[in-house]
C-alpha cells in the first residue's frame, strides 16, 4: 500500500492526484458531491461538458465564477481605507500625529507635523507648547481628514474639493 491515498474523480471515475480541485478529464470539480448532472456547452469553444464543469477540459475556460472566497484581511483593509480615507487618515493622526498624512502619501507633510509636534512638546517646558502642542495636534488630524476626503472624491471621479 503506498503512502499517497488515489482518488478518483466522482463523475468520470478516472483518477486524478489528491490535491485536485478539478478533474483533468471531465472538469468537474472533485470536492462537489452533485455527480449525475446534465451535460452543457462550454461557453467559449461550444463543447459538450458536464454542467458541473468549473473548467472546460477542452479548451481551459472557467465556466462557473471563481469560488467565492471569504476577504482577506489585507483587501478588507484596502476597500475600508478606500471607502473612508479621511476618517482613517484623522484616526491614525490621533493617534500618531503626522501618520494620516503618510497614509495619504504626502511624505514631507507627514514628517513636519510629528516634527513639530515633538518640538512643540518638548518646549511645553517653556510654556509655549501649552499652546503649540495642541494646535499642532489638531492640525495634523484635520489635515490627515481634509486631504484624506479631497482624495476620496477624486477617486470616486468627483470634483477634489479646493
Amino acid at each position: 500500500m503506498s503512502s499517497t491515498t488515489e482518488r478518483y474523480c466522482r463523475a468520470c471515475g478516472e483518477s486524478v492526484a489528491p490535491d485536485t480541485d478539478v478533474c483533468p478529464h471531465c472538469g468537474v470539480g472533485t470536492r462537489t458531491t452533485d455527480v449525475g448532472t446534465p451535460m452543457a456547452y462550454c461557453r467559449d469553444c461550444g463543447e459538450e461538458i458536464r454542467s458541473a464543469a468549473e473548467i472546460c477540459p477542452h479548451c481551459g475556460v472557467r465556466q462557473q465564477p471563481a469560488p467565492a472566497s471569504f476577504g482577506s484581511v489585507e483587501s478588507d483593509l484596502e476597500s475600508l481605507f478606500r471607502r473612508n480615507r479621511g476618517v482613517v487618515a484623522a484616526v491614525a493622526s490621533f493617534f500618531f500625529p503626522g501618520l494620516g498624512q503618510l497614509l495619504n502619501r504626502e511624505v514631507v507633510k507627514g514628517l513636519l507635523v510629528f516634527v513639530g509636534f515633538v518640538a512643540a512638546s518638548f518646549s511645553i517646558v517653556f510654556g509655549v507648547g501649552l499652546i503649540l502642542a495642541p494646535a499642532v495636534f489638531v492640525y495634523g488630524v484635520y489635515d490627515a481628514y481634509r486631504t484624506g476626503k479631497r482624495l476620496e472624491t477624486a477617486a470616486e471621479g468627483g470634483r477634489p474639493h479646493a
